[in-house]
This record gives C-alpha cells, structure tokens and sequence, in this order.
C-alpha cells in the first residue's frame, strides 16, 4: 500500500526543481535602462551600462529646478558653449531663481576637450525627475526626463526642470 507521501514526493520535487531553475533565469544587472546616475549633489556621472539604440553616452552634470519658473518643455538640446547662449537659454525663465541655478552650474561645469555641455528643459510638474536619458533624433539631440517613481499627485506650484549634461562634440 502507498501512502499520500509517497505520491505526493516525486511530483513536489519536479515542482520545486522547476522553480528553482526558472529562478535562476532572471536579470541579475542591477541596474536601470537609463543607467544608474545620481547628480543631485553636484558631482558627475558617467553613464556605465551599454546604450540602447538611438541613444548617447553623456554626464550628468546637474538638475536644476525651481517652483514656479516658467519655461515650456522643449527636449532639444542646445550647446551652452558662451555666455549669449547661456542668456538666450536661461530668458525664459520668470523670476531669477532658476536662471541663476543654471548660470552658476554652468560656470562651474569643466567641459573636458571633446565634449560639450548642453541644456534643455525636460520637465514642468509637481515632480523632480530622478535623471535624464540622452538620444540622437533626426533633428539632433534630445534630453528626456526618466519617470518619476512615485509621483505626487498634487501640488501648489509647477517646478520646472533643466537638465545640464556634457555629449561628445561628436554627438551635436
């Protein structure tokens, strides 16, 4: 006579084994699509992970933001590479926090030989986006908000977003 145990046996062990294997096929990266970067503190980052199609390596320089700047959202990347460029960039911006966020972020930026620092403004809303990803388009560059995690769902003031990153000259 078998008992329940003895049945039972065989086909919890295929099952468990499955499971195991199954387990072992997951993506052990560690990272994020966009890379594991982290800017708000002021220090650069360089990009680490491989870049998907369309997209370009760069650093993160910085994010400023501000409540209540103004802007609109515009992805293309425009090379902050003068002090007129600068202006002409930061115009747009109401009041003068933010502008002079970017101004002074800028002018404490070292562009290495062969890169160039660009800007764009990537988000308005009631959040700060983690980061930023970087890609070719017909048109030239973009620079993109990543999405934000955990939005909030309401909010007072817009807060408006530059993202400061150095490409290769290459890339413009």
């Amino acid at each position: 006579m078998r008992t329940l145990g003895s049945q039972i046996g065989p086909s919890l062990t295929a099952l468990l084994l499955s499971i195991l294997l199954l387990a072992g096929c997951g993506d052990d990266s560690g990272g994020t699509a966009a890379g594991d970067r982290t800017a708000s503190d002021g220090q650069t980052s360089r990009r680490s992970d491989p870049a998907p199609v369309g997209s370009v390596p760069f650093t993160e320089v910085g994010l400023p933001h501000a409540t209540a700047a103004g802007g609109t959202v515009d992805p293309t990347a425009v090379p902050l590479d003068s002090d007129a460029a600068v202006q002409d960039f930061t115009a747009a911006f109401d009041g003068g926090e933010l502008a002079g966020d970017v101004q002074d972020q800028v002018a404490a930026t070292d562009v290495p030989e062969g890169e160039a620092l660009v800007g764009a403004v990537v988000a308005i809303g009631c959040d700060v986006p983690p980061g930023v990803a970087v890609h070719r388009t017909g048109d030239g560059l973009e620079v993109t908000a990543l999405a934000v995690k955990s939005a909030t769902v309401e909010c007072f003031a817009p807060v408006t977003t530059v993202a400061l990153v150095l490409v290769d000259d290459d890339a413009l």
